[in-house]
């Protein structure tokens, strides 16, 4: 393999792997927004969201950028924790404070998305973002690794619909074992009760 052909290769890997990584978290944090607006219903954090929702831009900013900033303390126990030998434990917590953190700042952007698109810089930088986002669809659909992916989930999606598939077949059998086991308690023959 030529080094020029090689370069080619790990970058084509590291973009398909980096295009479903933000893949990934924008399908979080469309799920987690839908979450957040639900727990939003809460009487305490309605009038919260209320407050925060008619925030002047300026302090709409502020509020925006608080999960990032909030977060940070907790990645930087996580990474104390992988550093002392802790490395399950420590990416837990990445983990759980990356989903929590997409999470509120999904919320959040919701709330404060009237005010500051009011301001110049993150109306650029919201369009900057979303131009970004194109690319990187563009990116992992190009992907021969995401068009495998893909060609699998649909094989599975029409082996499920014609009730063929793995996950029919096992959802059968265990229907079947859960039968049996209820037709074999039914005829085991209860003990006299020693008193």
């Amino acid at each position: 393999m030529t080094a020029s052909r090689f370069k080619r290769w790990v970058a084509s890997w590291f973009i398909g792997a980096v295009a479903l990584l933000f893949l990934i978290e924008e399908w979080l944090w469309n799920r987690l927004k839908q979450v957040m607006a639900l727990l939003g219903r809460l009487p305490g954090l309605r009038r919260l969201e209320r407050w925060i929702s008619v925030l002047p831009p300026a302090w709409a900013a502020v509020v925006f950028l608080a999960p990032s900033t909030l977060i940070l303390p907790i990645k930087l126990f996580a990474v104390k924790m992988i550093a002392t030998g802790h490395f399950l434990g420590g990416a837990g917590v990445i983990l759980a404070a990356k989903i929590a953190a997409t999470a509120l700042f999904a919320r959040v952007f919701v709330l404060t998305r009237p005010a500051l698109m009011r301001v110049r810089w993150f109306v650029r930088l919201h369009a900057a973002v979303l131009r970004w986002r194109v690319w990187v669809h563009r990116q992992v659909e190009e992907h021969p690794l995401w068009r495998a992916m893909r060609r699998q989930i649909l094989q599975w999606r029409a082996d499920m619909a014609a009730g063929s598939g793995r996950a029919n077949r096992w959802t059968r059998r265990l229907r079947a074992a859960r039968r049996l086991d209820r037709m074999r308690m039914r005829r085991r023959p209860t003990a006299p009760i020693a008193g």
